[in-house]
């Protein structure tokens, strides 16, 4: 269901040389608010991981990963991990043999034991500096029939949330699992997970459905997530937060300025860094590369040619062919239009 393991990237095991991570810690972090770890592979498999939270640490940058949970282990690190974190979120795809038989190789009793122990280690943790955890599933047609009972999962473990999307479809062997192929069955049960989500008053993201219609929380739901949210907010939560407001704030400002707003928040708000120092504007598939941290400094890559000119391509409603039909560009994506992209 990986993108980059189809395309060789997480098979490579190359490690981010230190000049280059003194370089994003020094030149990208600095501005930042929060860093994923996460794009392609497994976190905790990186033998630098120390060294990047370090730099999360160093700069007060929050971090962001996500992980299997196959690795995760009683230790100082995971606990430095969770202290420094605003969210980490833990890929599982179903419960029991439907689980195993789609992480091939893990075992489902094990993870669960892991994720219990994430869930004790954060509670070990002052309030204020317990991140966010969440579960993640990518719904198909093997396991949508279990979307209920891992609304019940995530509900019963101690997680705060259940993040639901549609798989993507990369080649033929993968279609045959989209939910494209039995629509009201995937709408059917994607209800019945909002339903159950709304009794028991657990926060759920769940994808559209098949006709592109969310299905929010029912209201008195809304109400009593958000006073139960309320009172787990300390204050770093208060100070993300408030950042996050003055982002947005800039962001209306520069809207403003530029005559249009994006619709990507990647081109707005962040950048991609490879372990060899290239850096592109996301971690989309076709995308340019803008600029390389070794060889030309950060605020000239930001500021460089070819991202103004993706910008520039957006508020002109004439994007770059890797925009043109990307899905995280959501102000102008199509789908009936995609041509290489399948839902």
């Amino acid at each position: 269901m990986c993108g980059s393991f189809l395309s060789g990237v997480t098979k490579n095991r190359d490690v981010m040389s230190d000049e280059l991570i003194d370089k994003i810690e020094d030149e990208l972090l600095v501005h930042a608010h929060d860093v994923s770890l996460t794009v392609a592979g497994e976190p905790f498999l990186t033998p630098k991981i120390s060294r990047f939270v370090e730099m999360a640490e160093q700069t007060d940058t929050a971090l962001q990963l996500n992980t299997n949970a196959t690795l995760i282990k009683d230790s100082k690190l995971v606990e430095r991990i969770l202290k420094q974190a605003s969210v980490l979120k833990i890929s599982m795809d179903g419960l029991g043999e439907i689980y195993e038989s789609i992480r091939v190789g893990a075992e489902f009793e094990k993870v669960k034991a892991n994720i219990e122990l994430l869930v004790e280690i954060r509670s070990r943790l002052p309030r204020d500096e317990r991140p966010r955890l969440a579960i993640c599933m990518v719904l198909m047609k093997r396991n949508m029939h279990q979307l209920v009972e891992m609304v019940d999962f995530a509900h019963n473990i101690g997680v705060d949330r259940l993040e639901v999307a549609h798989l993507t479809a990369f080649n033929d062997e993968m279609d045959s699992e989209s939910m494209r192929h039995s629509p009201d069955e995937a709408d059917e049960w994607i209800r019945k997970a909002r339903q159950r989500a709304d009794e028991k008053h657990f926060r759920v993201h769940l994808p559209p459905l098949m006709s592109g219609e969310h299905l929010n929380p029912a209201l008195g739901a809304k109400i009593r997530l958000a006073a139960k949210e309320i009172t787990e907010i300390g204050p770093t939560r208060i100070q993300r937060l408030a950042r996050s407001i003055g982002t947005k704030a800039k962001e209306r400002w520069w809207s403003q300025q530029a005559g249009g707003k994006l619709g990507c928040d990647f081109l707005q708000n962040g950048v991609f860094v490879t372990l060899e120092g290239d850096v592109a504007p996301c971690p989309m598939p076709g995308r340019p590369i803008v600029g390389n941290l070794l060889q030309t400094p950060f605020e000239e890559i930001w500021n460089g040619p070819i991202l103004t000119k993706m910008r520039q391509g957006l508020l002109n409603n004439e994007p770059m062919e890797c925009c043109a039909h990307c899905s995280q560009n959501l102000a102008r994506f199509v789908p009936s239009d995609a041509k290489t992209i399948r839902h």
